[in-house]
């Protein structure tokens, strides 16, 4: 047999068989492409044990996020719910192709390449359930499967009630009062379903040799507050803290202020401008803050699952919410303002080449998860995106991409069908600041200005945009706010 010696500098020589001519011959085995595990909660803000709230029991959650990285300043590009999974899912900034007008992905923007199909393009297999788009057609379009397993809606009705009290108290539109306590197992409710659902199949995908993108969108904290009453069990109800910000901030613009239509659609809650008493508000954040536990609870059979079948050392899991929330904060409820409240949302990521039980300050924005996720798995991103890749914070948390992050919101509700009505309010957040600008968008003019302080708490109480002791701030954040308008929105 011919043989040939290669002599490496600082290694023991080699002896090769013929056919080998060097060291560059020898193929070398392919790192395997991790999996994707992706999470998203409706309206959950950051509330969490994890974040440092001790009153909420979520123990699945922070045990995750002592696997991972914990992002502190994480932001949404819009609060609502089609508008910021629409952005985080297509990697485009809400105020391109007019998402923040709430329509379909596949009216705005038909053949994107969204974050689920770059992933099935690049050899992944898909799947997801529960809520990941916000409208049913989407999900079926993107995931190819509906938001349910077949009969996971055969004992719901409306918008997810089990007891008789509640579903005789339904409207037309299937909402009824904004809580419900049931004596029911966790799969009984909808969001039970997915988490059974998710461990069937990673029960499947642990036998593929292909990669795998598996999203599991949960419904609740979002209204109506439906938990299993061993959640509600878990606090002590007189105990429940009500706000201690329930004024809209001093001299805040009219335009960021609402009457939380949403919660005023159940049917036990005060209509018109009626305040909600006390005794609904502690039964209401009680409601929320069962919700959450009964979430935390569905993550924690996942990821156990994730573990018995042996793939936890190769998966990427992200958990995130859709945006944050308001539990009468600022004499309001529900999401939909550019509040640091309804933009600041929880964002955790863990797994291969992620360091462990790490919390950082580095800013964060949903259009970032996209090419995040991309360069974890090694793949090259698509040139639309339009966020940054949030790596080199997760192998170095006190690394930083970025240096604010932006939001708008729509302060017209009829922005579906009266475009002339627009009014789009941008806000950047900064080390120091929430600076807000409403524009008119038919005639781009300026309307209004809003001035945060969060220089000593993140509160947002007063508008100081007056205040003359901050007018040497304002050049930067209008250049800021300006630089923004002109590189991401290429539509209206």
């Amino acid at each position: 047999m011919n043989t040939k010696t290669i002599l490496l500098t600082g290694i023991i020589p080699v002896t090769l068989s013929a056919g080998f001519t060097s060291c560059d011959n020898i193929a070398k085995e392919e790192a395997p492409k991790p999996n994707i595990l992706f999470i998203m909660v409706d309206d959950l803000r950051p509330e969490l044990n994890c974040y440092g709230s001790d009153q909420i029991i979520s123990p699945n959650i922070d045990k995750l996020a002592r696997a991972g990285v914990l992002f502190q300043r994480a932001y949404v590009q819009q609060a609502i719910c089609m508008a910021s999974r629409a952005s985080s899912l297509t990697g485009y900034n809400p105020n391109e192709h007019r998402i923040y007008s709430c329509l379909s992905v596949e009216e705005l923007m038909p053949g994107v390449e969204t974050l689920n199909r770059f992933f099935e393009n690049n050899g992944y297999t898909i799947s997801g359930k529960g809520k990941i788009y916000h409208y049913r057609e989407d999900h079926l379009e993107q995931l190819g499967e509906g938001w349910l397993p077949a009969d996971a809606s055969e004992q719901l009705s409306g918008r997810g009630y089990i007891t008789p009290e509640a579903i005789a108290q339904m409207d037309e539109t299937g909402r009824g009062p904004a809580w419900e306590i049931a004596d029911v197992e966790d799969h009984e409710y909808r969001d039970g379903f997915y988490a059974l659902w998710a461990l069937e199949q990673l029960e499947k995908l642990k036998e593929s040799d292909d990669p795998f993108f598996l999203a599991v969108g949960f419904h609740k904290p979002h209204l109506p507050f439906n938990a299993p009453r061993k959640y509600w069990d878990m606090y002590d109800h007189e105990s429940v803290r009500l706000t201690d910000q329930p004024d809209y901030p001093e001299n805040g613009s009219l335009y960021g202020l609402h009457n939380f239509g949403e919660l005023r659609n159940y049917t036990n809650i005060p209509r018109g401008n009626d305040p909600i008493p006390d005794d609904m508000a502690r039964m209401l954040i009680h409601g929320y803050y069962a919700c959450i536990s009964y979430i935390d609870a569905q993550i924690g059979i996942i990821m156990a699952a994730l573990e018995k079948n042996g793939l936890k050392d190769n998966t990427i899991v992200i958990l995130m919410g859709d945006h944050g929330y308001k539990l009468g904060e600022h004499g309001m409820w529900v999401k939909h303002t550019n509040f640091e409240l309804d933009t600041r949302v929880p964002l955790i990521f863990a797994g291969p080449g992620i360091k462990q039980n790490q919390t950082t300050r580095s800013f964060a924005e949903y259009t970032d998860i996209y090419p995040t996720l991309a360069e974890l798995a090694g793949l090259e991103p698509p040139t639309h995106l339009q966020g940054v890749s949030l790596v080199p914070v997760l192998k170095d948390p006190e690394n930083s991409v970025r240096d604010a992050a932006y939001s708008i919101w729509t302060s017209y509700e009829g922005v579906r069908t009266d475009e002339e009505k627009v009014i789009l309010g941008y806000s950047v957040r900064t080390d120091e600041f929430r600076y807000n600008e409403w524009f008119d968008v038919a005639s781009d003019s300026l309307l209004d200005r809003e001035l945060y302080d969060h220089r000593q708490n993140n509160r947002e109480d007063a508008n100081i945009i007056s205040d003359p002791s901050v007018a040497e701030y304002l050049p930067e954040l209008e250049q800021m706010i300006y630089n923004y308008r002109r590189a991401a929105q290429s539509q209206p």
